[in-house]
Order: structure tokens, then C-alpha cells, then sequence
């Protein structure tokens, strides 16, 4: 089967047009940012990129440590729903402290070695394998030397893996259980898929958290990956 990147954008359009998505950022991403970051005398000089930021919550946690943030999302509603609840929230959506943007992660419109740090939070995933290629080399790309690429992906024991429509090994569409099922193109990745694509990066860390519950469990990568 074949799933167009424009295809794909515009199923999660849809999504986030319909629901609210995630008001707080997960405690793998709290515990990274303050364990590296927090002691950073000048945060206003760090800046941070959130690959598929979705509806805001990762990018408004950063905002209100007094990080300098940028979101892309490939869907134009997400972009609007964060921008809105940033400004809701009184922080800043269009000024030097954050700059949102709606387009497709794979092909980042910034220049490289641009970012301190490179955030994904379990949107690469749903991509084809091409693509979550090339959006971790993106990453890389826009990172300084010595920046690092924290991401959360799922993994392969989580409920759904290898349900629904075989799209290519590994990658699934519309999962049919867990907690995926219903949201598209879905890849559950192997710890030697996470090393291959992190490969070119001169360290990776990677860590792992399970949980569970109702007959649905969930498996996923923390990955840091230093420039």
C-alpha cells in the first residue's frame, strides 16, 4: 500500500481539529530538561525545537522555565490550538522567546546548527521509515555541536504492535488495540532500529519505561542523543 506524506499530514489534521491532545509534558521530558538545563544561569540562551509539538504541552513547560522555544507540527490546527493556549496562558507564540510553525519535520526550515536541543515526543513514529530517517538526520542537522536530541518513541512490546494494515516491517496503519489504535500510520520500533537511526550522532543513551493497565501496555524509548 502507499500513504502520501500530504495524506498522512492531513490525518493528523483531522485529529487534532477534533480533540484536545496532552496539557502536560510527560516526567521523562521534566526529569531530562531539569537534570541538563536547569542550572543554566542565562536559560534565554538555550534554544530548544520540538519536532511535532502538537497542541502545545512540551513547548509551554519550556516557555514557562524561560526557555526560547520553536514547534513545528504538520498540522495547522495544532499550531493554532497551541498558539491560542499560550497566549491564553500569557506566554509568549510570536516574538524571540517562540516561533511556531506549521509544516512537515522532515524538511526543517531553519539553518543548521541552530538549536541547543532537539525534542521529539513520540511524533516521529508516525512516518514511514524513509521519513523517520530522515527527520532524525534533520535533527541532527539543525543541532549545534554538542546538542542533544531527546526523543520518546514506542516500542514494540506496546498493545497494537503489529496490528492493523501491514504498511512495511515494522510499521502498521490504524492499529487495532492499544494506544495507537485508530491513529494512523504507526511504527513500533526495536532497540536495534533506534541504534540505526540515532547512528550518526557521536553518543546515544537509551533508556526504557513500561506501563500498563485495562489490558493495554505501553513500551517506549527515551533516547539522548548528543552531536
Amino acid at each position: 500500500m502507499t500513504l502520501g506524506v500530504a495524506d498522512n499530514l492531513s490525518r493528523w489534521d483531522a485529529l487534532h481539529e477534533a480533540r484536545a491532545w496532552g496539557r502536560y509534558p510527560p516526567e521523562e521530558l521534566v526529569r531530562f530538561v531539569g537534570r541538563r538545563y536547569f542550572p543554566c544561569a542565562d536559560r534565554q540562551s538555550l534554544r530548544f525545537l520540538e519536532m511535532g509539538c502538537g497542541q502545545g504541552a512540551n513547548l509551554w513547560f519550556l516557555l514557562r522555565e524561560g526557555f526560547r522555544v520553536a514547534g513545528i507540527d504538520g498540522s495547522p490546527a495544532a499550531i493554532r490550538k497551541c498558539a491560542d493556549r499560550l497566549r491564553a496562558e500569557g506566554l509568549p507564540s510570536e516574538n524571540p522567546m517562540c516561533e511556531l510553525r506549521a509544516g512537515d519535520f522532515s524538511q526543517l526550515p531553519w539553518s543548521d546548527a541552530s538549536f541547543d536541543v532537539v525534542v521529539d515526543v513520540e511524533s516521529i513514529y508516525a512516518n514511514p521509515w524513509r521519513t523517520i530517517l530522515a527527520s532524525v538526520a534533520e535533527g541532527a542537522r539543525v543541532l549545534k555541536p554538542g546538542g542533544v536530541m531527546f526523543a520518546k518513541m514506542f516500542g514494540t512490546d506496546t498493545t497494537g504492535a503489529g496490528s492493523g494494515e501491514l504498511f512495511e516491517p515494522g510499521t502498521t496503519l490504524d492499529p487495532v488495540e492499544g494506544p495507537l489504535a485508530g491513529h494512523g500510520l504507526a511504527h513500533f520500533f526495536s532497540e536495534p532500529e533506534i541504534r540505526e537511526a540515532f547512528g550518526a550522532f557521536a553518543s546515544v543513551q537509551i533508556e526504557w519505561a513500561r506501563r500498563g493497565g485495562a489490558g493495554s501496555e505501553v513500551f517506549e524509548w527515551i533516547v539522548e542523543a548528543r552531536k
